[in-house]
């Protein structure tokens, strides 16, 4: 299967709003999604839980029942709203996907429906009685539903390692919050809160739109206009801190569990070069990218130190993490493996068969976007947010030509920061 050889057109329909349009014809389904981001400032809890509220009703279809049954009645298109962190911006996503003209009845038209829906949902949310901002009523039960998760976090004992890891690792850095802000500022929130944000959303964000699929894409650009045309300029975004490792730091702490959570972060400074990029994440996969890794091989299977060992590239916020789930009691071999390892690939590089496996796996996930609208529409975001742009077949081209004196060099970028374990508590080992 060839490499696909477009990258989307940039079109700039409203102040602070860019929209990436590939109107690939070879999908039934169109992909549309926007993403809001602010600052992970105190305003992000309150975008985290409106995110919530706001699907639960409009002006016009006032229960979450209506919504849905409004979008069956758009031959099974959806419509989602959820907000995270990403990278060290608070991420705000609508996402809306529909079936394709050619695949409709004659004269049908779902696009310009969908459309402004979506827009209903968030210009005119459902209010509550007596002139407040939101339904009380379902403002406390998203709120319950959202602590409950809060509280429940620690039950997911991988995820909630990698969260402790990374508030630690990057404590005083808008990476080390968490998304939410905290239980106490979900719990504070009222209604009038949540219609600051929702404002504050529509007239300060940073709003980046890709559209791919059988889509038409003046409609869209229309429409982003006439919702956003005349917002004034808007605040720019923090930059994205990028720390220098200082001492090697070591964090330990203790949950009731039988499996202990290991990570090991990395800093480095960030490519110039596309191609320096490709080599970054190259000798990452070689490292850790999978069961073709290094760390798979030899902490898993030759040694069986870990249930699994994995490397993770945050290419943007120049941090690369290994995390594994190993015995509390095989802290230090573990460790010590995974820096013998590192630093053999940093000396002597990787060998001929270490490059082709991970090869195969980085192409066949580029070949893989020609089948599914929503990853390639993902590629293309990280892309456009990274500042590369460029088309998969370019990367391909580039993967395959990379030798191992340059992936050696780009993982000697890779300086040790911040070592993690969650392991069992004592109490528990004991038993």
């Amino acid at each position: 299967m060839a490499f696909l050889q477009t990258i989307p057109e940039l079109r700039s329909p409203a102040e602070g709003v860019e929209l990436l349009c590939l109107p690939e014809p070879r999908f039934k389904r169109a992909q549309l999604s926007l993403s809001f981001d602010m600052p992970l400032d105190s305003g992000r809890a309150a975008r985290t839980l409106l995110a919530e509220v706001l699907t639960q009703g409009t002006e016009t279809l006032p229960s979450r029942l209506q919504l849905t049954r409004s979008l069956q009645d758009l031959y099974g298109a959806n419509c989602s709203v959820y907000a995270d962190r990403s990278l060290e911006f608070h991420r705000t996503t609508l996402n809306l996907g529909w079936v394709g003209d050619r695949f409709l009845p004659p004269e049908e038209l779902v696009q310009p429906r969908l459309l402004g829906l979506a827009r209903g949902i968030l210009d005119k949310p459902r209010r509550g009685t007596n002139g407040s901002s939101f339904d009380v009523e379902t403002l406390e039960r998203e709120r319950s539903s959202a602590l409950k998760r809060i509280r429940e976090r620690q039950d997911d004992r991988s995820a909630y390692a990698e969260e402790r890891f990374l508030e630690q690792m990057c404590a005083g850095e808008p990476y080390g919050l968490l998304p939410w802000g905290s239980e106490q500022a979900i719990h504070d929130l009222t209604a009038d809160d949540l219609e600051a944000a929702r404002l504050d959303l529509v007239q300060n964000a940073k709003i980046t739109c890709i559209a791919v699929g059988p889509c038409e894409v003046d409609l869209i650009e229309t429409w982003l206009k006439d919702w956003f045309g005349r917002r004034k300029p808007i605040p720019e975004l923090p930059a994205v801190v990028l720390r220098k490792p200082g001492e090697l730091r070591e964090f330990r702490e203790e949950l009731s569990m039988e499996q202990a959570q290991f990570h090991y972060g990395y800093r480095f400074d960030l490519p110039t070069t596309p191609r320096e990029h490709e080599a970054l994440g190259l000798a990452c996969s070689i490292l850790g990218g999978g069961a073709h890794g290094r760390l798979f091989r030899k902490v898993r299977e030759e040694k069986s130190l870990a249930y699994g060992i994995y490397a993770m590239l945050r290419s943007q916020k120049g941090l690369m993490t290994i995390a594994a789930g190993i015995d509390a009691d095989a802290y230090e071999e573990v460790r010590a493996e995974v820096e013998t390892q590192l630093k053999d690939l940093q000396d002597h590089g990787p060998t001929a068969e270490e490059i082709q496996f991970a090869l195969v796996n980085r192409l066949d996930r580029l070949r893989a976007l020609s089948d599914s609208g929503g990853r390639l529409a993902n590629y293309h975001l990280r892309e456009h947010w990274a500042g590369l742009r460029r088309a998969p077949a370019e990367r391909a081209k580039m993967l395959q030509e990379l030798t191992a004196d340059e992936i050696a060099t780009a993982a000697q970028r890779f300086v040790a920061d911040s070592v993690y374990l969650l392991a069992p508590s004592a109490e528990l080992q004991k038993a």
